[in-house]
């Protein structure tokens, strides 16, 4: 399946503009959706008939699929760190898997030198 750029290019927007968004893709899935609404002409009260709802050659809907919503949402992030939210540094941390090569300085100014020495084996008192 061909992804539109522009979908692409609409979640970076959301999570780089809402840090909420980061750690929730529900909340993406809600503002596109939302946007999508608006640009249909589709109401609160029609959103659920119409959110299933397709043409005869099942090629057109009104909303964007959210499994693929949650697919971009995940390679985003995966491709750009930045855009990670605090949920995936927790659980980062609690399984010890940190590589300090891969994320940015944001992410490493959430640790302190201790946790980073502890997490990564790595002491950054001699490499800085």
């Amino acid at each position: 399946m061909k992804v539109n750029i522009t979908y692409v290019k609409l979640i970076e927007t959301i999570l780089t503009n809402d840090a909420e968004s980061r750690d929730d893709w529900m909340l993406c899935v809600k503002k596109i959706h939302s946007w999508q609404m608006m640009l249909n002409g589709v109401t609160k009260e029609q959103y659920f008939d119409k959110l299933f709802e397709q043409d005869a050659d099942e090629k057109y809907s009104y909303f964007m699929n959210v499994d693929t919503i949650k697919r971009i949402w995940a390679k985003v992030q995966e491709e750009k760190p930045s855009l990670r939210g605090l949920k995936w540094v927790e659980r980062q941390i609690q399984g010890g898997n940190y590589n300090v090569n891969v994320y940015n300085e944001m992410q490493l100014s959430l640790f302190s030198e201790e946790q980073l020495n502890k997490l990564t084996n790595f002491d950054f008192k001699e490499e800085l």
